[in-house]
């Protein structure tokens, strides 16, 4: 028998250390920066194991709760065992363990949930009465760099220009790049999401494996900012000044590439790319369009006036 339960974050990383190379979620504490950010743990009541773990972030909309990912990341970072002695009970257990989070999730009225890419199967949630969609991601292998061979020609002739110029590059970053970022990432944000920004955002410069490019010249600036968890890059935010002739936003982006290539990242995640421009902007390196899934339940009277247009 499996049971889902709320656990601490460092009860759970005592139960499944592995989980810091997995995900951003599990990098650090984060419900010391927000309480609403909230860990839970699959047990097997019969042996003890721990089968599945994964994060939630509790919001007030429209004076309902609401429940998502955290915000800023991609993904409630759900991991799953993959134990069993064959294809069948290795299917089975994760079959047992996706329809005790999907009953455990459909207790709630309100969610917008999205796993990452190697959760393949969302039958049991779909089976609970969830919507499930398809969303898409690029991943961008470091065997690319820095040639990117299998880019746009627009994109490498921007980088053949942009390493003509003279571009300062740096790791820290002041205020003005702060802002840049603010600009681009907080666009149509709701004030307390600002305000959970700026923590976040000073949480991640104490983390070692945060990484920050700015790229300056003539008095312009872009910015690019990522995270090393495991073996992949986690591209997280970014933003520009409009310049002439060249991006400051792409030189930044590339230079974080480089760099985390050169921290042994096998691969960039660009995350979420639903955005017909952004994708189009991360369709241009290269990289490998891939699918997640996303599943859904909304009050029934938010559905009614979706409806209706209201």
């Amino acid at each position: 028998m499996l049971i889902t339960k709320e656990i601490s974050y460092d009860d759970l990383i005592e139960s499944i250390p592995s989980l810091r190379r997995y995900s951003i979620c599990y990098l650090t504490n984060w419900s010391s920066l927000d309480p609403n950010f909230k860990y839970f743990i699959v047990q097997d009541k019969t042996t003890n194991s721990s089968v599945a773990a994964f994060s939630l972030y509790y919001s007030k909309r429209k004076g309902m709760q609401h429940i998502s990912n955290p915000p800023f990341f991609q993904n409630c970072g759900l991991w799953i065992s993959k134990s069993g002695k064959n294809e069948y009970y290795k299917n089975s257990n994760i079959k047992k363990a996706l329809r005790e989070i999907a009953e455990f999730l459909s207790s709630y009225k309100w969610i917008n949930i999205s796993f990452p890419p190697e959760i393949e199967d969302v039958q049991p949630f779909i089976w609970e009465g969830l919507s499930a969609k398809v969303r898409y991601t690029y991943l961008l292998s470091s065997d690319e760099l820095p040639e990117l061979i299998n880019g746009s020609k627009g994109l490498r002739s921007q980088i053949k220009k942009i390493n003509s110029e003279d571009v300062n590059y740096s790791s820290s970053l002041n205020s003005e790049g702060l802002g840049l970022i603010e600009n681009s990432s907080l666009l149509g944000r709701k004030d307390h999401e600002k305000s959970y920004f700026k923590n976040l955002y000073k949480s991640l410069q104490e983390l070692e494996s945060f990484i920050s490019i700015t790229a300056t010249k003539d008095g312009s600036a872009g910015v690019a900012a990522g995270i090393l968890v495991g073996k992949s890059l986690v591209y997280l935010f970014g933003g520009s000044d409009k310049t002439e002739g060249i991006s400051l936003g792409t030189a930044a982006l590339v230079e974080l590439l480089a760099h985390a290539k050169n921290s042994g990242a096998s691969d960039i995640d660009f995350e979420g790319s639903m955005i017909p421009g952004v994708e189009r902007y991360f369709r241009s390196f290269g990289a490998q369009l891939t699918p997640f899934y996303n599943v859904s339940k909304e009050p029934g009277l938010i559905g009614v006036k979706q409806a209706l247009n209201l």
